[in-house]
């Protein structure tokens, strides 16, 4: 179970494109993990909340459409597919994806200024009337100071996409409570204990595997800013494509480095102790569904 402006948007698609750690790997889901399936097509919450984004947007598109208006969605950024598996090849290759990822993101970046706001042009051509009417059809009517606004297109979306995660989310406020359980059990510290030994033999000194993930980011944030301050894209136009600025480019070649070598050690120190780590979230997660049986029970049936 996976429980994310310019810079900082390419930063989040990273960590969502990333976050599977190698103790995820075991053969058959978990308990609970099983249920997010059952509900949700996937046990990555992360990735389900992305997509569901996604189809807001599209509703919130064809709503505006529907009322006469153009609309015009922005561009997605593409993601490298993360590896099925994080072994230790994948490791040596590209490490845990993260500065592979956030280059290829970077690869996809529209240079055109016009993409970062696509109805631009077409608000442009409307009469104050028309240009009025268009806001209030998508956010509805100005909310009171403090209140949120109600009605629109965006308020129709965020109802119709969002409708099963509220449903779960209210019926299962404490579903996040089962990582602090996990984090907490005596066999998770030791297994923990022996991983965090071995890597600081190997000269990483991490209590727990995704600090490393954290670290290798904030890492390549601070790379990015010492060259590109105030969250700007390291990316240049060099005969009409985007281009990764030379200076960040070797920058990010060096902590690509450090990124391999983390990722090896992390696999390396995982298996021996993956075992244990599986056994511990599969208990914890088989105790949670059994104290909340009768609600799960109601959300697939409400999903069926």
């Amino acid at each position: 179970m996976k429980i994310i402006r310019a810079l900082g948007c390419l930063l989040v698609y990273t960590i969502l494109t990333t976050a599977c750690s190698a103790s995820d790997e075991m053969s058959g889901s978990a308990p609970f993990d099983a249920v997010l399936i059952d509900l949700f097509g996937t046990d990555d919450t992360g990735k389900y909340l992305a997509d569901t984004k996604q189809a807001a947007a599209e509703i919130v598109a064809t709503c505006m459409r529907d009322a006469g208006f153009e609309f015009r969605l922005s561009p997605t950024i593409e993601t490298l597919d993360p590896p099925q598996r994080m072994d230790i090849e994948a490791a040596r290759t590209d490490g845990f994806g993260i500065v592979a990822g956030f280059r290829f993101q970077l690869s996809q970046f529209d240079l055109d200024p016009v993409q970062l706001d696509p109805n631009e042009r077409y608000l442009r051509t409307l009469s104050s009337a028309e240009f009025s009417r268009f806001f209030f059809t998508l956010d509805g009517a100005e909310p009171e100071p403090g209140q949120r606004s109600e009605g629109g297109c965006n308020t129709q979306a965020s109802e119709e996409a969002y409708a099963d995660w509220l449903r779960f989310s209210e019926a299962l406020p404490n579903f996040t409570a089962m990582g602090e359980e996990r984090d907490t059990h005596p066999d998770w510290l030791a297994a923990r204990g022996e991983w965090r030994r071995c890597m600081l033999d190997r000269g990483f000194d991490y209590a727990e595997p995704d600090a490393i993930r954290t670290d290798v980011i904030s890492r390549m944030r601070d790379t990015v800013n010492e060259v590109y301050p105030g969250g700007q894209l390291p990316v240049i136009e060099v005969a009409g494509t985007p281009t990764v600025d030379a200076q960040v480019d070797a920058l990010l070649d060096e902590l690509a480095q450090f990124e391999r070598a983390a990722a090896v050690a992390t696999i390396a120190c995982t298996e021996p102790v993956a075992d244990q780590f599986d056994a511990v979230e599969r208990l914890v997660q088989q105790a949670f569904v059994e104290r909340n049986q009768a609600t799960i029970d109601e959300l697939l049936a409400a999903t069926g």
